[in-house]
């Protein structure tokens, strides 16, 4: 299974918020990858530990120069998220980058079930904000 097109999930609660998003969609553009859409960047309250700052949140329709594997679109993301900063603390704790690929496919359709990669993400419907700006990048208000 392959696949050109993925919808990602940036996040940031540590440092520069907003600087930390343009690295990781920089870091994202890289190997051919082009950002066919941004939604909004909005502000959203951390899932599962409380205590840390807000994160800046933003989503992405990613479309690369040739179909991908879901494992390539997962190395390009982790490489994404390195690049920008991102350091591994604690489960649900503070980041300074982080990238959820929350759909493959085109419309979105294809699904995947390893150990360390589920699309749909699994958490879509817990996190409201995710389906507001998916909804945002599919109304075409996106820029």
């Amino acid at each position: 299974m392959t696949t050109d097109v993925a919808w990602v999930a940036l996040g940031s609660n540590l440092g520069n918020r907003g600087r930390a998003l343009a690295a990781l969609r920089e870091n994202l553009a890289r190997s051919g990858v082009a950002i066919e859409a941004t939604s909004s960047e909005i502000l959203t309250r951390p899932v599962g530990v409380t205590g840390q700052a807000d994160f800046h949140n933003q989503l992405l329709r990613l479309r690369a120069p040739e179909p991908w594997s879901p494992r390539r679109w997962l190395e390009h993301t982790r490489a994404a998220e390195l690049a920008a900063g991102r350091r591994d603390t604690y489960h649900w704790g503070p980041r300074r980058a982080d990238v959820d690929i929350i759909l493959l496919g085109e419309r979105g359709d294809l699904a995947v079930n390893e150990p360390d990669l589920v699309v749909p993400h699994p958490e879509i419907h817990n996190r409201p904000f995710i389906t507001r700006l998916l909804s945002e990048l599919d109304r075409g208000k996106a820029t």
